[in-house]
């Protein structure tokens, strides 16, 4: 086809409004599968972006102390021995860790830092330059600062000790976490603060991070630690990825049924219509050759119809699963691909982030497939004689 017959598209046009109620069935079964799929896809692209991001901010590998196992404090000697480690070029000792504030049902998320020591989260490195932090203040995010408020806090907290006793911080500042939303509930505070709010002597905190020079030996490295510390738990960058390749695998049940569902009353559909013309269609057909219209005007009329059908259909779609992922967060589908884990990737900002892929592979499972649905019937009604249709 080289060049658009307008005649013909207009006869297209006028052919899909006078059969408007089996056309507005099959643009919102269309519309309906593509916006399905789309949601499905946009919102785990954009979390795997996300996560991502995520994980990009964490330290090459860290190591948590468990006894009888659950979570311990881990003494700043073993860091010594790590460091001797061939591959390891880095370590600290980090003091952090989760505060339930029960008046408000809360959990902060409390971290520990020293002046100079250097940062892995950009963010929490640009605070800790704009502020200098004395032992008896904090930072908190805009979050955390709304729901002290909420308790009458308002410059500053009692934090339970694990002894009951209170310990009382003062807050210096609050911060916008902008699109960090897993920072949301953030506190800053000095190590040694931090240390006396958890219970941990001056040599103790809760996890050690280190760097590794050769990012393709974290397997191995890990390996060499868990040798070392037996009742340690080691978590590098390589076993977040795979954590969350699991979570967003396609061959969970839950976007499995989906996919499945979405393509099977699609070719429902499909099957139906490339099984055969109703007599008002063929009768049209004949109509049609019988004024002088050849196979390929036949064709070319249909093939206008499809296309304005599954375009419209497939942009639609489109648009709502961008509108119902992007602007209001996927609400009830989204619930689905995030819940409690590691990652805590229930705090999600699902920021836009589309792979062309995706929307290549939607297009080819719909839009074509239509189109020659419509085409095959009409051709095999359009190459018979127009007295034989008529008839």
């Amino acid at each position: 086809m080289n060049k658009i017959n307008f005649y013909l598209l207009e006869y297209a046009y006028s052919y899909i409004l006078r059969h408007k109620n089996k056309n507005i069935f099959i643009v919102t079964v269309f519309t309906l599968l593509v916006a399905l799929l789309a949601t499905l896809f946009f919102v785990t692209s954009s979390l795997r972006y996300e996560l991502k991001e995520r994980i990009a901010n964490q330290s090459d590998i860290i190591i948590q102390n468990y006894k009888a196992g659950m979570p311990a404090a881990i003494d700043v000697s073993v860091l010594d021995k790590l460091l001797e480690i061939e591959g390891v070029t880095a370590g600290k000792l980090e003091v952090q860790g989760k505060y339930y504030f029960r008046p408000k049902e809360s959990t902060f998320y409390l971290l520990g830092v020293d002046a100079f020591e250097m940062q892995d989260d950009p963010v929490v490195a640009k605070l800790l330059e704009q502020y200098e932090l004395s032992d008896s203040e904090m930072l908190v995010s805009k979050n955390v600062q709304d729901i002290m408020n909420q308790a009458y806090y308002k410059e500053y907290f009692n934090f339970i000790k694990p002894d009951g006793s209170l310990h009382k911080v003062s807050i210096k500042a609050s911060f916008d976490v902008g699109e960090r939303v897993e920072l949301k509930n953030l506190i800053i505070m000095s190590k040694d603060t931090l240390r006396e709010i958890f219970g941990y002597s001056a040599d103790e905190g809760s996890d050690i991070a280190l760097s590794v020079a050769n990012k393709n030996e974290l397997e191995f490295i890990s390996s060499k630690i868990r040798l070392l510390l037996p009742n340690a738990k080691v978590t590098s960058k390589d076993d977040l990825l795979l954590e969350y390749e699991k979570l967003f695998d396609y061959d969970s049940g839950v976007f499995l049924s989906l996919f499945v569902i979405a393509l099977f009353t699609f070719f429902i559909i499909i099957y139906d219509k490339a099984n055969g013309l109703s007599s008002e269609e063929k009768r049209e057909i004949g109509i049609l050759k019988a004024i002088g219209w050849c196979v390929e005007d036949v064709l070319h009329a249909k093939f206008y119809e499809a296309t304005l059908l599954s375009f419209f259909s497939f942009t639609l779609g489109l648009g709502i699963a961008f509108v119902y992922v992007f602007v209001f967060k996927a609400p009830l589908l989204g619930a689905i691909f995030t819940h409690e884990n590691m990652l805590e990737i229930h705090n999600f900002q699902l920021n836009i982030h589309i792979e062309l892929s995706y929307i290549l592979l939607i297009f080819l499972l719909s839009v074509p497939v239509y189109i020659a649905a419509t085409l095959i019937p009409s051709w095999r009604v359009a190459t018979l004689d127009a007295d034989e249709v008529m008839r």
